[in-house]
């Protein structure tokens, strides 16, 4: 039970914003002590991913089956069951109406009204509780508390694995936003490092060797230079011998995913709502009694809603951008839709067709002259709202 003494039961059903369901009951501030989850039969899936991180919190649940059915009178004399059920039950009856069908809401609300219950959904926009009865009661804002793997959980997908959980080394990250601000001049160099660190001789790390396009580029001469300082690389004749895999995925790219999570984490300071964050995330989902595995670069829990930014160094070649995009715009509408936004972080700019997709499609583009100013664009994006 939380610090309030009001012992409160929330009713909820399944639907398309499991974290609605959740965000309610792990905030301290309101009154909860036990959750019962309306479902249809073949929502028995969903039911067991909520049912199981809200119980982890410390909640009990149970579980309330309801006709799969169109018939809202039905429907409704099943609510008057569950709320007939709960008359005698020594707690406090709130119905969360944010989830479920149109006639399942409507029907289970038109019963909680009968019984005098308290009604609200979860505004997913602003993440607070919007009273429908009483209605006079004023918007209850939500305490960021959920977690990257309880979100992940809820949404159907397993959080696996993730890279620097304790940030980003200060050598490296200086490397980086030095490399960011140098962005403008870097284009070839930085190309060229990205092919030597892909083509490498098996588990030896060393690269192929440069040819005279590569050995009199500035940029690139510049770009192994740094790396060499910190003895993250040697540069043996016309081959670069890199220190590790580590240090090759940097070189290959992995310097702008990790530049990025490292300012991500920087702003835990600035943005008190920022509470959760990951880099290299793997996570693992069943489809069709499938297992789909995805890798998400950068990603920010902020306000209950999850921040997912792909980082790209590569140019991309006719038909790869919009590729990507789509890419993007379907892995964050599995992870949360109307939870979840995205952005792409890309070192080459996009061609006007990309960048009118990605309006579309509601992503956010960070590249070139954007790029030195990168830490406040991803903090202004983090505090937006759509």
């Amino acid at each position: 039970m939380k610090n309030n003494e009001k012992q409160v039961t929330h009713i909820c059903l399944i639907g398309e914003d499991p974290t609605a369901n959740l965000t309610p009951i792990i905030d301290k501030e309101i009154a909860s002590d036990r959750v019962i989850i309306a479902h249809e039969q073949h929502q028995h899936e969903q039911v067991e991913q909520l049912k199981k991180v809200i119980q982890t919190r410390g909640y009990k649940v149970d579980k309330w089956l309801i006709p799969t059915t169109f018939n809202t009178e039905e429907i409704k004399l099943n609510f008057m069951q569950l709320f007939e059920q709960e008359v005698t039950h020594p707690s406090e009856t709130w119905l969360n109406a944010s989830n479920g069908s149109r006639y399942q809401i409507l029907a289970a609300y038109e019963v909680a009204r009968d019984y005098n219950a308290s009604i609200f959904i979860v505004e997913p926009k602003y993440d607070a509780l919007c009273w429908l009865s009483p209605e006079n009661r004023a918007v209850t804002p939500v305490a960021d508390k959920i977690k990257l793997h309880e979100f992940l959980a809820v949404n159907g997908c397993t959080l696996k694995s993730q890279q620097n959980k304790n940030g980003i080394p200060n050598d490296l990250r200086a490397i980086g936003e030095n490399w960011l601000k140098q962005a403008d001049k870097l284009q070839t160099g930085l190309a060229k490092l990205n092919y030597l660190a892909q083509f490498t001789h098996g588990d030896t790390f060393i690269s192929k060797e440069q040819d005279n396009a590569m050995l009199n580029d500035e940029s690139l001469q510049w770009l192994l230079n740094d790396l060499e300082t910190l003895e993250l690389i040697q540069v043996d004749g016309k081959s670069v011998h890199f220190q590790n895999e580590k240090t090759r995925f940097f070189a290959n790219g992995g310097w702008l995913e990790e530049i990025t999570f490292s300012y991500i984490r920087s702003l835990s300071s600035e943005i008190p709502e920022l509470q959760d964050d990951g880099h290299s995330v793997e996570i693992e989902r069943s489809i069709n009694g499938k297992t789909i595995k995805n890798e998400l670069d950068v990603v920010a829990l902020v306000n209950n809603k999850l921040n997912v930014i792909e980082c790209k160094t590569k140019k991309f070649k006719n038909g790869d951008g919009s590729n990507m995009l789509y890419k993007i715009d379907s892995l964050a509408e599995r992870l949360g839709g109307l939870k979840c936004k995205a952005a792409l972080v890309t070192f080459y700019p996009l061609n006007k067709s990309e960048l009118i997709r990605a309006a579309e499609l509601n992503i956010e583009v960070i590249s070139g002259k954007d790029l030195p100013n990168l830490k406040q664009i991803v903090k202004n994006w983090l505090l937006s709202i759509n």
